[in-house]
């Protein structure tokens, strides 16, 4: 069964886009979460611990999952076509 590249890369960055959302939002206001927001953080630029940065964070993430998604569900389309063979 191949997988859906756009599909599974859409998928993967909403969830984690909206992941890193809400635990930057929850390391902002309720302290739970900082060791994340501390080493994603640095890491991507104009990111800062607050609502705005919030949305910086998870937008690069966004990216970050459909890439790491298209590149999963293309390399398991690949050996899915080998194994056809």
């Amino acid at each position: 069964m191949k997988l859906n590249v756009k599909a599974l890369s859409l998928a993967s960055g909403i969830v984690i886009g909206v992941y890193s959302f809400v635990v930057s939002e929850a390391a902002v206001f309720t302290g739970v979460g900082l060791e994340y927001v501390s080493i994603t953080g640095p890491l991507h630029p104009g990111y800062s611990p607050t609502p705005l940065g919030a949305l910086i964070l998870a937008f690069w993430m966004f990216i970050y999952g459909l890439i790491s998604g298209a590149l999963f569900a293309a390399i398991y389309n690949f050996f899915e076509m080998e194994d056809k063979k």
